[in-house]
């Protein structure tokens, strides 16, 4: 192989002239094709280099730009920061919240301070139909609340720290504010009769949970609708409420009058819930769609409470004279239009308390019931049972 003395071109041995420049290389050396070659691979060597040298020339401009654009969008960014407010999510919270009502080291009203509490306590605890039913009395401007040192609930004694009250919402129910001169700053500890004290919750807290609840709207409306009224001190039991004690000591009863006043509170509640209730008549058995047979499904079914499945004690015991814990005075049934569908209500007496149980199990080996949550049935029947004569149906 040999290569053109004058253009480099690569030459095959036979060549004579040179394809590309026409020059006659028939009679080139050796020593000139060395020459050649070496002046090509130094002309190669010379191009790379150069090509190493610009290629490095232009990473370094990319770099530098680079760097440049970096510095010139952060300084863009921190002017930005100067001139735009930044709100955090924290922010975001407060500004919900100060929208129905509540800011900050704000002074708040009883009255205000009752419609947030009162609606974190039907978001809060939404299977308590005792605040419920209180909610739904603030809802229609029928909810007073008083605020005592101190207030008896039930067995429950509640005292407010210094510089708080105790705010009674109904006998059984009621919230605790730790300093009623700046609410927003107090805790609120929720009490009930049946279960306690609640563990507290800072007001602020409260206040931003409702301002992202559903309830948001509600808040103010409810603040406006409820009556606060404070008394200096604890309240004394009255004579009436002492014979109104002492009549709830009184065993129950129930008879045929009653069962009679029952019959007819159903008659009135199916018609309202469009349901149609069939009573046990105390001789032929009372079948549900499911196929229980009551009373009968009591000597050979367990009975289970829904909330925390223990069995209990029950049993059709109109007379109230059965070792029973649930004494089963009356029953009343729905069926529903789809298989094994039926709502079952048992009319018990426990504790010397009226009480309703609702059964609608469908399959399995026991029976789940629960007390129901309706207000109307609980309310009628207590009055049923305490031989309270006024209307007994809405």
């Amino acid at each position: 192989m040999k290569y053109c003395p004058k253009c480099g071109n690569r030459l095959t041995t036979n060549d004579k002239y040179c394809d590309k420049c026409g020059t006659d290389v028939s009679n080139v050396t050796t020593s000139q094709l060395e020459n050649v070659q070496r002046v090509q691979t130094n002309n190669v060597e010379t191009k790379n280099s150069k090509l190493r040298r610009n290629c490095l020339i232009i990473v370094a401009c990319v770099v530098m730009l680079t760097a440049a654009g970096v510095v010139f969008f952060t300084l863009q960014s921190e002017n930005m920061n100067n001139s735009l407010p930044f709100i955090s999510r924290k922010e975001k919270t407060d500004h919900a919240a100060a929208r129905i009502g509540y800011t900050p080291n704000k002074k708040m009203s009883s009255k205000d301070t009752a419609g947030f509490t009162i609606a974190y306590a039907h978001m809060n605890f939404p299977d308590d139909s005792d605040w419920a039913q209180a909610y739904d009395k603030c809802q229609m401007g029928e909810l007073d609340i008083s605020s005592y040192p101190e207030y008896n609930f039930g067995d429950y004694d509640v005292k407010a720290p210094q510089g708080g009250a105790v705010y009674v919402v109904t006998p059984d129910l009621g919230y605790v504010v730790s300093d009623v001169n700046n609410p927003s700053d107090a805790q609120i500890t929720y009490i009930n009769s049946k279960k306690g004290a609640e563990k507290p919750v800072y007001f602020h807290t409260l206040a931003k949970k409702v301002a992202h609840s559903p309830h948001k709207n509600e808040v103010r409306s409810l603040g406006k609708k409820v009556e606060v009224v404070t008394k200096k001190t604890t309240p004394k039991k009255s004579d009436s409420e002492l014979n109104s004690k002492t009549k709830s000591r009184d065993k129950l009863s129930w008879d045929d009058a009653k069962e009679k006043q029952l019959a007819d509170f159903m008659d009135d509640f199916g018609d309202k819930m469009d349901q149609d209730y069939d009573e046990y008549n105390g001789d032929d058995a009372l079948e549900t769609n499911a196929g229980q047979k009551y009373p009968d499904i009591f000597e050979d079914t367990d009975f289970k409470l829904t909330d925390d499945n223990k069995v209990i004690n029950i049993g059709w015991d109109p007379e109230l004279k059965k070792d029973d814990d649930y004494h089963v005075v009356s029953i009343f049934n729905y069926d529903g239009d789809s298989d094994e569908s039926h709502i079952t209500y048992l009319f018990c007496i426990h504790d010397n308390q009226p009480v309703v149980l609702v059964d609608q199990t469908t399959n399995g080996d026991d029976v789940s019931v629960k007390e129901t949550e309706n207000a109307d049935l609980k309310n009628g029947f207590a009055k049923i049972v305490n031989g309270d004569d006024s209307d007994n149906a809405d």
